[in-house]
């Protein structure tokens, strides 16, 4: 990974809507208008180098009487009162739910802006390379456990799959990718999506 190719295609105009939509539900051709009543949100997507592999440092929610129990996202969360700038509110909220300290956070810059309609929530992703501290440490009103997902797997074909879910007696079809046990769909599947179309167009101008 070329760090600062990386840094400078962010600054870029971002893949956007057409990488995110590769995962989005089966059938969609357009991301959903923004309700006029949505709450912000920003959520960090942490890099974790570790010798020659790169991870994804990922949640899986606690179990809780919501529309995201038990899916695997980033760390993040809304705007408390007073907050504006989406970096900082993504640095506050991985520290608050995986024990990230902020000294641990290098920002790369941001994704596209994600409209969720079930929760009615803007997410900001915020792309970070991080250090990891000497142990993470899970709230565990949010967070069921830590995960470090090596990039390499959502790059394989075969960990793409389809995967069917039911709302509100709707059964809902999504691509996803095959992590076990819980597979990552949904809005987390999206920005991925765009984090890889990201980092291919990194490597190939890397090799000019």
């Amino acid at each position: 990974m070329n760090w600062d190719i990386l840094r400078q295609r962010l600054a870029a105009t971002l893949p956007g809507e057409q990488a995110q939509l590769q995962m989005a539900p089966v059938g969609r051709r357009a991301l959903p208008p923004v309700d006029a009543e949505f709450r912000q949100s920003a959520v960090l997507i942490p890099l974790l180098q570790v010798n020659d592999k790169i991870s994804l440092v990922l949640t899986r929610r606690a179990e809780y009487p919501g529309v995201h129990s038990g899916q695997i996202s980033f760390p993040g969360g809304k705007f408390e009162h007073g907050e504006s700038d989406p970096v900082q509110v993504a640095k506050r909220e991985a520290e608050e739910e995986i024990g990230l300290p902020e000294a641990c956070v290098e920002v790369l810059g941001t994704l596209s802006e994600l409209y969720i309609p079930v929760s009615r929530m803007l997410v900001f992703p915020v792309l970070a390379r991080v250090t990891k501290p000497d142990q993470w440490r899970a709230d565990p009103r949010e967070v069921e456990e830590i995960l470090e997902v090596p990039v390499e797997f959502f790059q394989y074909p075969r960990n793409l799959i389809s995967y069917t879910f039911s709302r509100n007696g709707e059964s809902i079809e999504v691509p996803a990718f095959a992590w076990q046990p819980v597979p990552i769909w949904g809005a987390t599947a999206m920005m991925i999506s765009e984090l890889l179309e990201i980092i291919r167009q990194t490597n190939y101008e890397g090799q000019i």
